[in-house]
């Protein structure tokens, strides 16, 4: 790692620059009085000094200057703007004064010593959309979790419900398995199902245990796409195949007393509504990525909103309210990218997709990933590159 790497960075009205360490001066205003024949002064106490602080910001290598005219015409801006300080955090400052140097060592580079002021009257800073997105989405898990609970069930309805809960896990399971995630991902998703699973008679005793646990695991598998290193390519069909598991409806035949328990069925319900709830919450955080490609982009999107669209109906209000937000915030951080849309072809006769990769200059792997191909040798229909 370059020594240039090791050194904080800061930065003013967007731009980025590096420093090593800073500076902070506050006080108080005090006015001493001193009298003849008097051994004790008055002291004066005319309220506290405003803070100033100083930071060096460096600009190294053969074309630093280029960097630093344009960070000298930030400087020169009038008024107060937030600092982002790497000991201090966001500050609202103004710009006072600032000095110079440079030398030709070490390849050349620049040093600009800066002291900044408070900026005075304080306004709040816009939140950053993608940790709006994120923070909506914990709330819509929160909310899903604190809604769930059982209803008292028999000692045979609780065996039935147990059984078919295995059975639904199982279905998630293979669905997980079918979106071929990266390996250690999906290793570690399937060692929680497993967990769960094994632990089912144990933790529907207490409704809000399971609940905890589905979120444990939606949480890993929502986590899991930035930690596996999951490109912006593979995300569309991941995020689609998380939807889809959210919104699979797996139907369970009860046989024996547990047909005619009212409340084993609506306590499956109560599992069903939960799971997909908390899946869609994974989906979301997958499709929370910084994206090169338009067509990628909504398609995830896509994928989430329309889940979440499904969802909406039949959700109490604490939930709905949850969620809707969660889609508006989902919604304005993933469109305020600004991305160039793909180049795509209307395909009216079936062709391979190496060849069809190879006309739109991407990879095929690329081309797989965003178009969702089903059978590479036949892919018709719009394709995008």
């Amino acid at each position: 790692m370059p020594w240039t790497d090791r050194m904080s960075r800061a930065s003013l009205r967007g731009f980025e620059f590096l420093t090593d360490s800073h500076d902070a001066k506050g006080g108080r205003r005090l006015v001493v009085h001193e009298y003849p024949g008097k051994d004790e002064p008055n002291v004066q106490d005319m309220g506290g000094k405003s803070w100033d602080w100083r930071l060096n910001a460096y600009f190294i290598g053969p074309d630093y200057d280029l960097e630093r005219n344009g960070f000298l015409v930030k400087l020169a801006e009038p008024g107060a703007a937030w600092l982002t300080h790497p000991w201090l955090g966001l500050l609202w400052v103004r710009v006072h004064t600032w000095s110079v140097h440079e030398s030709t060592d070490k390849g050349g580079y620049c040093t600009i010593a800066i002291e900044f002021v408070p900026g005075g009257e304080t306004i709040q800073p816009v939140p950053d959309r993608v940790d709006v997105a994120f923070d909506r989405t914990r709330q819509l898990a929160d909310a899903a979790v604190d809604d769930f609970s059982l209803e008292p069930m028999s000692a045979d309805g609780m065996t039935a419900f147990i059984a078919a809960v295995q059975q639904k896990l199982e279905v998630l399971r293979q669905a997980i398995s079918l979106a071929t995630l990266p390996l250690t991902w999906a290793s570690q998703i399937m060692g929680l199902i497993d967990g769960v699973k094994g632990d089912l008679a144990t933790l529907m005793g207490m409704p809000a245990a399971y609940a905890s646990a589905l979120r444990s695991l939606s949480q890993v598998l929502g986590g899991g796409a930035d930690s596996s290193g999951l490109s912006d390519t593979e995300r569309p069909r991941v995020v689609a195949g998380i939807a889809g598991a959210a919104m699979n409806k797996s139907t369970t035949t009860l046989t024996g007393a547990a047909a005619a328990d009212g409340a084993v069925r609506r306590n499956l319900l109560r599992e069903d509504a939960l799971r997909s709830r908390l899946l869609v919450t994974a989906a979301a955080q997958v499709a929370m990525a910084d994206y090169r490609a338009e067509a990628d982009r909504d398609a995830a999107l896509e994928s989430v909103l329309s889940a979440i669209d499904a969802l909406l109906p039949s959700l109490p209000d604490p939930v709905f309210q949850a969620a809707a937000a969660t889609r508006a915030a989902l919604y304005e951080a993933l469109l305020a990218q600004d991305l160039k849309p793909a180049a795509y072809r209307d395909v009216t006769v079936a062709l391979p997709a190496v060849v069809l990769a190879h006309r739109l200059g991407v990879d095929e792997a690329v081309f797989l990933a965003r178009n969702a191909v089903r059978h590479p040798l036949f892919v018709k229909g719009r394709v995008y590159g």
